[in-house]
């Protein structure tokens, strides 16, 4: 009786990994949100915090080949306890991707991404004492573009975790946002098959 016991678990595994490569199917939609650059400083000069969040949409054009949109939405805030100095940044992007998974039986899905997009970007500060006086503000736009690798794991056939560390280089003010840059986001995506 024993020995039937390993046939039917290695259906199940099969059968699971099979359910993952369909997810990266032609026609198959995806839904996410990712999250990354999370920074929390307080201190006994200055309290600040920043962090990025982007939704996601897309679809498979082709088996394991995907292409979509994200939407990152960017915020930053940075003061210090004497008051003297304040600034807040905000920024939303629109950022189309290219993606392309490693074809693959299995749960755990290795992929690569390309994203070049417009990012609009509003910063303003507040000086005072030290710092000098009065206000500043500015608006602009700037191009991002990134090319990363991910790693994906299925936690049901329709549910991925996954983790993307890509390079980013942008065309905006270097002083204010650095020219390149290398970032982590974690995220979750949906996969919706076609029929």
């Amino acid at each position: 009786m024993t020995r039937f016991i390993p046939l039917p678990l290695l259906a199940a595994a099969l059968l699971t990994g099979s359910v993952a490569q369909a997810q990266t199917t032609q026609g198959t939609r995806v839904l996410g949100l990712s999250g990354g650059n999370f920074t929390l400083q307080r201190d006994d000069f200055a309290t600040g915090f920043s962090g990025t969040l982007a939704p996601t949409a897309g679809v498979f054009v082709a088996d394991n080949l995907a292409l979509g949109v994200n939407v990152p939405f960017s915020y930053s805030r940075f003061a210090a306890r004497s008051d003297e100095f304040r600034s807040r940044g905000l920024s939303v992007g629109l950022l189309p991707w290219l993606r392309y998974y490693l074809p693959s039986e299995s749960r755990h899905r290795v992929f690569g991404e390309l994203s070049v997009g417009g990012v609009l970007n509003s910063y303003r500060r507040k000086e005072a004492g030290y710092y000098g006086n009065g206000d500043q503000a500015s608006t602009d736009t700037y191009l991002l573009a990134s090319a990363g690798l991910g790693y994906s794991y299925f936690i049901t056939p329709a549910v991925g975790l996954e983790a993307l560390l890509a390079y980013q280089r942008n065309g905006g003010n270097s002083q204010e946002f650095g020219r390149g840059a290398l970032g982590l986001s974690l995220g979750l995506r949906v996969y919706l098959p076609k029929n």
